[in-house]
């Protein structure tokens, strides 16, 4: 009588089921998230510890888990892969994700190549992130000056969308040089009450 093959290490703690995907954000479950605090510490170490995770969230009730990452930095295999590595489960849908790939992703993707080629180009000194808005800026300047030509949007469009992108772009500098500002003068306002 043939006896039963061992279970394996991989597969000690269950499935690892893949709920929802959406570029930037998984949701996965599995019982043992819900019933042994234990495994989601092991994976919360190990999600952190690869690049681009920016969020991780459990869902203790649920037995679920909510990451959070940045396309481009990591892909989602990876992460799930991750997962199942660091919980002892097994995953079985390897290789899903990235057969799908979402036009989405491919964009960001294409654009993340793009500023690539652009810092080498400028020696590090404009990106993407400077150079589009720049140019949808002159545009509006040239609108503005040539304004005839009907094929150009408004040159106030123009400048807005500028300001916009470039806002948009740049908004960790902007709320950080705030947060700096408005320290600086609880310093400075602490410092004239204590003399």
């Amino acid at each position: 009588m043939k006896r039963p093959p061992p279970v394996e290490p991989a597969r000690a703690n269950g499935v690892l089921e893949l709920v929802h995907h959406h570029p930037g954000r998984l949701r996965v479950r599995a019982d043992a998230f819900r019933l042994r605090p234990e495994v989601v510490d092991r994976v919360r170490d190990a999600i952190e510890a690869l690049p681009g995770i920016t969020r991780f969230s459990p869902g203790r009730r649920t037995g679920s888990l909510l990451i959070e990452y940045e396309p481009g930095r990591v892909e989602p295999d990876d992460v799930l892969t991750c997962i199942a590595d660091a919980a002892d489960m097994q995953w079985l849908g390897e290789g899903s994700i990235r057969a799908r790939r979402q036009p989405g992703l491919v964009a960001v993707g294409v654009a993340r190549e793009l500023n690539h080629i652009t810092m080498e180009l400028t020696g590090s000194r404009a990106d993407l992130r400077v150079i589009v808005p720049t140019a949808i800026a002159a545009l509006g300047a040239y609108s503005f000056a040539y304004g005839k030509e009907p094929r150009l949007p408004r040159w106030d469009n123009l400048v807005y969308w500028a300001y916009n992108i470039f806002t948009s772009l740049h908004r960790r500098e902007i709320e950080g040089d705030a947060v700096r500002r408005e320290r600086t003068a609880h310093t400075i306002a602490d410092g004239e009450t204590q003399t």
